[in-house]
């Protein structure tokens, strides 16, 4: 079998992850077992799309858990068919940094803040999201 690359299809079955950082306060399991709609909010430089990474054979979820935030990560949990099945399409965008890098294409920072896409931030959070997982917090260095 040859080395993946991130650009093979995406198969129903896969699970794909999304970094929710600590800080934020998007998701706190005392309050709400669902994270907040601003999980999933296009950043800035999700120009093409909102991002995500794909779990096994790319990434364990404490793999997905790793990042810059100074007070880690969550990691919020997708299912690719059910995405689907929901009119929300996903595509292999591999980055040399983010193994298994993927995005949801109709979720960009230039239409963060219209109503379809707020919709589907919402459906992310709390139709889809199957859980939420970690904290998984920083390594020092």
């Amino acid at each position: 079998m040859p080395p993946l690359d991130g650009t093979e299809p995406i198969d129903d079955d896969e699970l794909l992850y999304r970094r929710i950082p600590v800080s934020q306060g998007w998701y706190d399991p005392n309050v709400d077992p669902l994270p907040s709609p601003q999980a999933f909010r296009p950043r800035g430089d999700d120009v093409t799309g909102l991002s995500l990474c794909r779990g096994g054979p790319y990434n364990t979820i404490e793999q997905a858990g790793k990042g810059p935030s100074k007070k880690g990560y969550f990691v919020a949990v997708l299912n690719a068919e059910q995405l689907r099945k929901r009119g929300i399409g996903v595509v292999p965008r591999p980055s040399a940094v983010i193994p298994g890098h993927v995005e949801i294409p109709t979720l960009t920072a230039s239409n963060r803040d219209t109503d379809e896409a707020m919709s589907i931030m919402v459906t992310l959070a709390h139709e889809l999201c199957l859980r939420v997982e970690g904290p998984f917090l920083p390594t020092p260095p």
